[in-house]
């Protein structure tokens, strides 16, 4: 569960797709993050994130990806769906009760294309350690976030329109992940990948 027998090189290759569509759109933060006066507690913003990648990958494709998968049996596209929606509702449910749903929304439909990409990482390596890194490397906004205080409620909201917009390209965006994570598990089923 947690690597494989294959190759590096062949498993740096499966990333390419999460690499492209989940760290070139926060790319930006990393250069905010290197402009940053330097403080202790950036330790302890790194160690919640990469908290949040470990626990979140664990539940969601080390657990939960592979009970999906038993129970809708040559089905892996189906279950990696289902696997990725609630991965991106349970960021509605955490975020809630203090973000205006406005802005809830569109992140969580965001989450869940994060979600899939993570599904075919995990998929096509059998190794879960990745997908728990690039969850922590994705999530490097929140660390910006907290040494800027940029994360308040009026900084997080957004117009209707910006709502609606949002969700259509956040739309567009699940549809083509979900065809390149399609094409990418095209000759993989969950119940022989990662079933013991």
């Amino acid at each position: 569960m947690y690597s494989s027998q294959q190759q590096p090189w062949k498993q740096a290759l499966q990333l390419l797709p999460a690499l492209i569509f989940l760290l070139l759109p926060v790319s930006q933060n990393y250069v905010h993050l290197f402009q940053l006066d330097f403080k202790p507690i950036i330790f302890l913003y790194f160690g919640y994130i990469l908290l949040i990648g470990i626990t979140e990958e664990y539940v969601y494709r080390g657990v939960l990806l592979p009970l999906l998968g038993r129970a809708l049996p040559h089905r892996p596209m189906t279950a990696i769906i289902i696997d990725s929606l609630l991965f991106g509702m349970s960021h509605v449910l955490v975020n809630s009760h203090q973000l205006a749903l406005n802005y809830v929304i569109p992140q969580a439909l965001y989450a869940a294309v994060c979600g899939l990409l993570l599904c075919g990482v995990y998929l096509k390596t059998r190794n879960l350690i990745l997908p728990m890194l690039l969850h922590a490397l994705s999530d490097v906004g929140l660390v910006v976030q907290f040494m800027t205080h940029t994360h308040t409620q009026r900084a997080l909201t957004f117009s209707a329109q910006t709502t609606v917009i949002s969700l259509i390209l956040t739309s567009g965006f699940f549809i083509i992940v979900a065809a390149v994570v399609y094409w990418q598990i095209r000759h993989v089923t969950i119940e022989e990948q990662l079933l013991i």
